[in-house]
Formats: C-alpha cells, sequence, structure tokens
C-alpha cells in the first residue's frame, strides 16, 4: 500500500514538474515575442490659426489611444488634450496662449507639430477633403470677412474662384490640376492654413477596350492606397479594385460591362475618366502556317484584334509569343522554336479565345493560292520543309489524294482531285503532317447551260432577264426576246417548257407549247412552295404555270408590270415599273402598295414587313416598310462604284437581281462591276463573294473565272447561286461549299 503511494507521489511531482516546464518555455517565447510599433510620425495639423479655445486637429502615426499619455503645449502654455487615437489627436488652444510652437508629447517622445497664431482668422475645416477639379469645397473658420477686399483661398499653392463667402464659410472650386496640398485662406494680409487637400484625378486608362473580365490600369493622382477605399464603375455597374496606390489602381471590368466613362469614387467624391469601349471577344478565323519550325512568320487573322501590339497576348502550348504588328483583323509573329506542339490562345485584352493546334516541326504550309476551286483546279501550296522529289510528298484534299505536278522544298503545285469536297488539305512527307491553315473550298464557277454560239439558249444581251429554280433542282430561265420559258434539268439538260418553239408572241392560255406570251423588256419570274412558276406578262398581267405547264391568268388588269416576288407567307408582290405594286393572297386576292422609286431590273425582296427594291437609279437598294407604308431610302450602298462596307458606305454599279438566300443576307448582281456581292440585312455590311474578270464565260476557281454582264440570281435551298450570264449567253452556277 506504501509503495503505490510513494509511486503515486512520484509521478504527481512528474506531471507538476513537467507542466511548469511547459510554462517556462511558453514564457520564454512569449518574451522573445517583439512588439512592432508604428513610428511616430506627424502628417498634418489644422488649423494653424485661432482664438483661445480653437480645436486643433494633429494627424499622424504611433500616437496612443489613451488621453493620458499625450501632453501638449502652445508657445509653453500647456493645452487640454480632448480626444486621443493611434492617428489623430485633438487640442485645445489654451488660454493666455501666446503665438509659437506647439509641442507634443506621446509616452514620453517629444513631437514639434509646427506653429500656431493667435488670430481672428482661422481655418477651421474642409468638406470634403478630396475631389476633382470643378468640385466645390466648403472651408468653414472664422474672420473670413473684411472691409478692405474679399478672402483670397489658395489650394496648393494656386488661387481658386470664391463661389460664396461669409464670416465663418467659404465655398471655392477646385482648379484644374491643382494637385494635393493645404488650403490657406488670406484676409487683410493675414493667413491661416487649413487642412491638406486631396486632388483627385484620372490620367488615363488601358487598355481602352475590352469585355468582361478586362483587367484596366487606372492612372492619375488622388487615389486611396488601400484598394476598398476606391469605388471604381464601368458606365455606373461597379468593379473590383485589384491594386491600389496614390497614383495608379488596377481594376477587372464587371460581367455587366457596358460603354461608357470608368469614374472613380473616393469620399463620395466621384471623377471621370476617359470612355472604356466594350467589344467582342476576338474571333481567330485562320492561323498560318499550323507547323513550322522557329523562325517562321505565323499570321493569325481574324476579327477584334487590337492596334497595340501588347494589348494582343499569343501563346503556343502555354508560352508567350511577343507579337510584332497588330491590325483590327491581323497579327504577326516570329515562332521562336521549341515551343512544342499545342494549341494557339489569343487574349485581347484578358478576352480570351482557343485557336488550332499547332505542330512545332519543319514541316509547315503557309498559303494556298487559290483557296477555292473545282476537279482540275490547279493549286499551289507555299510552305516548309517539302521535300523536293514530288513523289516524297503526299497532297490530299480532304482526304482524297491530289497528282503532284511539281515540287521544291517551298512550293508544291498540284492539281484538285476527281470528288473533291471541301475540307482541310494536307501535305505528307517522310510521316510529318502539315495542314493549311484554310480549308480548301470546293467552290467555283460552271456553266450549266448555254454559252456564245450554242443554240440551247436564247438570252438576251441587254435584259436582266429572270430566273427561278424548284424543289428538285429544275432552273427556269425566261427567253425574253422569244416571250418563252426554258427548263434546265440538274443533269444540263435545255428542254421548252412554255411559250412558242418560233418566239411567237400573244395571250393564250394552253399547256406548255401551246401557249403564248407576251414579255416586256425585263419580265419578273418567280415560284410558289408548290412548284407554280409566276411570270408578269407584257399584256398587264401575271400569268401561272403549273408545274406540268400549264398556263393560266391569275391576275390581269394590273398596268405596267415588272418584277414580282413571293414573300414567306405565299403571298406574291408584283412591281409597276415606275411607282405603286400589287400585294395579292393565294386565292388572287389584291391590294395596292403606295411604295415608289424602284427599278424594273431586279425583283424586289420581301423578308418579315419589309421590301428590299432596287432603286431607279440602279446601284443602290430602298427599302419599304409594310407596318408603316414607309419608304426607306437607301438603305445599302449609295454611291456609284466599288465599295465593300457598312450601309451607304458600300457602292454598287448596275444592279440586275437580288434574292435573299434565307440566312439573313441578300445576293446582290452587280452587273457593272462583274461581281455578285452579300449584304447582311441586319449589320447592313455589304462584302464580295466573287468579282468576276471580265470577258467571255471561263469556268474555275475564283481567281480563274471570268463572266460578262450579269442578269437575274437565285440561290437553291443548298446555298448555290445561279446567275444569267447575259452577253455569254448562259446560265452558270456558283459552288460556296
Amino acid at each position: 500500500m506504501k509503495m503505490k503511494l510513494h509511486v503515486k507521489n512520484i509521478m504527481k511531482k512528474g506531471v507538476f514538474g513537467f507542466g511548469l516546464l511547459l510554462l517556462m518555455l511558453s514564457a520564454c517565447k512569449k518574451d522573445k515575442t517583439e512588439i512592432i510599433r508604428e513610428p511616430l510620425k506627424v502628417t498634418d495639423y489644422y488649423p494653424n490659426s485661432g482664438n483661445q479655445g480653437t480645436l486643433v486637429t494633429v494627424e499622424g502615426t504611433g500616437f496612443s489611444s489613451n488621453p493620458s499619455d499625450v501632453s501638449a503645449t502652445f508657445s509653453g502654455t500647456p493645452a487640454d488634450v480632448l480626444s486621443a487615437t493611434a492617428t489623430e489627436i485633438v487640442l485645445r488652444a489654451p488660454q493666455k496662449g501666446s503665438t509659437g510652437e506647439i509641442v507634443m508629447k506621446v509616452n514620453g517622445e517629444t513631437l514639434n507639430i509646427g506653429r500656431y497664431t493667435y488670430q481672428e482668422l482661422s481655418v477651421q475645416r474642409i468638406s470634403p477633403a478630396n475631389g476633382a477639379a470643378g468640385a466645390h469645397i466648403r472651408i468653414s473658420g472664422a474672420g473670413f470677412s473684411s472691409l478692405k477686399g474679399p478672402a483670397e483661398v489658395l489650394i496648393n499653392g494656386k488661387a481658386s474662384i470664391v463661389v460664396s463667402a461669409s464670416d465663418t464659410l467659404l465655398v471655392v472650386e477646385v482648379p484644374a490640376k491643382v494637385g494635393t496640398g493645404p488650403v490657406k485662406v488670406k484676409v487683410d494680409g493675414k493667413e491661416a492654413t487649413g487642412q491638406i487637400f486631396k486632388y483627385q484625378a484620372i490620367a488615363g486608362i488601358s487598355p481602352l477596350t475590352g469585355g468582361k473580365g478586362t483587367q484596366v490600369r487606372v492612372t492619375g493622382e488622388g487615389f486611396e492606397e488601400l484598394a476598398e477605399g476606391n469605388y471604381v464603375d464601368f458606365n455606373g455597374i461597379p468593379a473590383l479594385v485589384k491594386e491600389a496606390s496614390a497614383t495608379s489602381l488596377l481594376v477587372i471590368a464587371p460581367a455587366e460591362v457596358g460603354t461608357g466613362p470608368l469614374s472613380v469614387t473616393i469620399n463620395k467624391q466621384k471623377v471621370a475618366g476617359p470612355i472604356f469601349t466594350v467589344v467582342p471577344p476576338p474571333v481567330i478565323e485562320t492561323v498560318s502556317p499550323l507547323s513550322g519550325p522557329g523562325g517562321s512568320v505565323m499570321t493569325i487573322v481574324g476579327t477584334t484584334f487590337s492596334t497595340v501590339p501588347e494589348e494582343n497576348k499569343v501563346s503556343i502550348n502555354g508560352k508567350l509569343i511577343p507579337v510584332t504588328t497588330a491590325t483590327a483583323g491581323k497579327l504577326t509573329l516570329t515562332l521562336p522554336g521549341n515551343t512544342g506542339n499545342g494549341r494557339v490562345v489569343l487574349s485581347v485584352n484578358d478576352q480570351v479565345v482557343q485557336g488550332p493546334e499547332f505542330k512545332d516541326q519543319s514541316l509547315g504550309i503557309n498559303k494556298l493560292s487559290p483557296e477555292n476551286g473545282l476537279a482540275g483546279t490547279k493549286v499551289t501550296i507555299t510552305g516548309t520543309g517539302f521535300n523536293a522529289i514530288a513523289a516524297q510528298n503526299m497532297v490530299t484534299f480532304n482526304g482524297v489524294s491530289a497528282t503532284i505536278i511539281s515540287a521544291t522544298e517551298t512550293e508544291i503545285v498540284v492539281k484538285a482531285p476527281v470528288g473533291l469536297s471541301t475540307g482541310p488539305l494536307k501535305v505528307i512527307n517522310n510521316g510529318a503532317e502539315a495542314i493549311a491553315p484554310t480549308l480548301f473550298s470546293r467552290a467555283g464557277v460552271v456553266t450549266i447551260a448555254g454559252g456564245l454560239g450554242n443554240k440551247d439558249l436564247d438570252i438576251s444581251a441587254y435584259r436582266s432577264g429572270s430566273l427561278a429554280i424548284d424543289r428538285h433542282g429544275n432552273v427556269f430561265v425566261l427567253e425574253v426576246e422569244k416571250s418563252r420559258i426554258k427548263k434546265i434539268s440538274p443533269q444540263g439538260v435545255v428542254t421548252l417548257f412554255a411559250g412558242s418553239p418560233t418566239g411567237e408572241r400573244g395571250n393564250k392560255n394552253g399547256k406548255g407549247t401551246e401557249a403564248l406570251f407576251n414579255f416586256g423588256a425585263n419580265p419578273g419570274m418567280d415560284i410558289d412552295a408548290n412548284d407554280n412558276l409566276y411570270i408578269s406578262d407584257g399584256n398587264l398581267s401575271v400569268r401561272k404555270v403549273s408545274p406540268q405547264g400549264e398556263v393560266s391568268n391569275f391576275a390581269i388588269g394590273l398596268g405596267n408590270i415588272n418584277k414580282l416576288a413571293f414573300d414567306s407567307r405565299g403571298i406574291l408582290y408584283v412591281l409597276g415599273s415606275f411607282n405603286g405594286a400589287w400585294r395579292i393572297n393565294p386565292e388572287g386576292l389584291r391590294t395596292s402598295i403606295n411604295t415608289n422609286g424602284m427599278s424594273d431590273n431586279s425583283r424586289p425582296v420581301i423578308i418579315d414587313n419589309m421590301i428590299y427594291k432596287l432603286n431607279n437609279e440602279g446601284y443602290f437598294i430602298d427599302a419599304f416598310n409594310l407596318t408603316t407604308n414607309n419608304n426607306l431610302y437607301r438603305v445599302i450602298g449609295a454611291n456609284y462604284g466599288y465599295a465593300d462596307g457598312i450601309g451607304q458606305a458600300a457602292a454598287f454599279a448596275s444592279i440586275n437581281g437580288m434574292i435573299a438566300d434565307g440566312n439573313g443576307d441578300l445576293i446582290i448582281a452587280d452587273a457593272g462591276n462583274v461581281a455578285i456581292r452579300k449584304a447582311n440585312l441586319q449589320t447592313k455590311e455589304v462584302s464580295t463573294i466573287v468579282k468576276f474578270k471580265s470577258g467571255q464565260a471561263i469556268d474555275g476557281s475564283f481567281s480563274e473565272a471570268s463572266a460578262g454582264n450579269i442578269g437575274d440570281v437565285i440561290v437553291d435551298k443548298e446555298g448555290n447561286i445561279y446567275f444569267i450570264d447575259n452577253s455569254n449567253n448562259a446560265v452558270r452556277k456558283i459552288f460556296l461549299k
């Protein structure tokens, strides 16, 4: 029993000793902990003058929050300490004090504050203590009135306009570029200085464009050094302040960012900066080459790039590569080599887009010429790392092997293969594979019927004519001078569909060749959803031709009519030669429309409640709003000539046809420029699909093909375009896919 008690005592002593040791170690650690104190420092005091009892504020760091730790004298006379914090102490100017130095002690350490003058004139407080040029600040104090002259106010030494004044209050306007400094008031030769006014200004922002997530550097002065002290907004939408200093802020554009001024607000005082313009994220259209060695120049083509090279960040496989040149649509950079294989990534002002994969290898394709064509088209491939022995290279068009005509280390000439379809073009050499920067498009022009000297068609060289295509791919064309309709099968077989075999004119219903027509100079034709043709005849009527060739009258007594077209609801719109139009429903019920100023060279295009029609001048398109009965002039194009652009910035010459393609675009036959053009009806942007060489009908790629005077134009359900080549007596087809 005694032995057990003894062991217990030893254990108790051991536990006690261990606990004591822990306490001692803990105490030692605490003793070694250094307390970091802010340095004792005065940054400002105000006012520097006044009567006895005036409250003087001293600002700084390292003060005590206990007033009993602080004492002060005014020229040797003790002063009351009214309040104290770590950054601000408030003193009261003592009675019977005299002008002289304020001296303050904090925990026994002496600080020389500055001079205090006993006088009536005193600047006690300014509000607000910060602001931008043009802001009004209120100066509170005493002794501002004088019979000799008005009070003068200086901010940071620069004279300021006094807006209003009383003995105890001055309101002044902050001058431009005044800077940060004390506010001083002069009255009757006396001076009084108050607290420091912090001047706010935005010198600039970079970048000036971007979108959600763009990091914007704001430079200027008077910013708060703590990020949370600065409120930044983009056109009223608050933004995150990431970094802050007195002269610079780094902010992130918010998700809802909109175009407008960037503003900074500090202590409820707002200063507006430059306009930040929201732009869409960049779009990469092509990257060339998609493979290659170090030293090669890469070209990135697309939209919404920055014209400032440094604002475009390009990386390959995560490695950043400097941009050499930059425009809104093209960037160039020199490949450093050894990037490894990886994706091309572009960031424009922090808006990121993923590009294609790049291969770090000697084999690469820079360019194809042409980039489109049909089977048999000669294509020149330029790049690096090709084999000078032609047979050692393999070239495929969307997987179909092509015949190589010639080869060097930097150029291969091939013939586009039979069975060609739109897709990637590849070169393979010694196991390495390179992909062309753009798809090779099965695109080009072929003649489907007619031609100079061909008797299948008899198309006038001086008429715009008219085309239609049915659901089965049969194309119908009007032979204007012969007053008849020809049919072209998908295989190119031409037959007489309706009208006289001899070209006899008249007004006779019947089937096929039994019927007679009397076409005007530029008759119109369109087809409905059931493959019925509707033709404007010179006898002031609209004639209907069934899919079986049965001709009948649809509407008569309309007056002098020409081009016509259906809308998506099956309503037929017939335009008069000069003014007016008719709207005819499937049952033949007609109403007149007071549209005016249209040409008889081109059919109208009806989309929703808008009629797009060629103006009488023949080189721009205006519109008529069916809902408001309002004629809108010069919606697309304005001047005679040739120019792509938006709206009236585009220029045309002698338009002879137009049609909607079902994708929101207008396809336009620009005969004067021997071109097929496209206009986006939402943006009104005009671009060129193909501009032909002028002359005889030559088929081939867009760069090889030529054409004569272009007449009417239509689009099939696959997006292929058909047009009349009047001067070459032909109907031709443009492949776009």
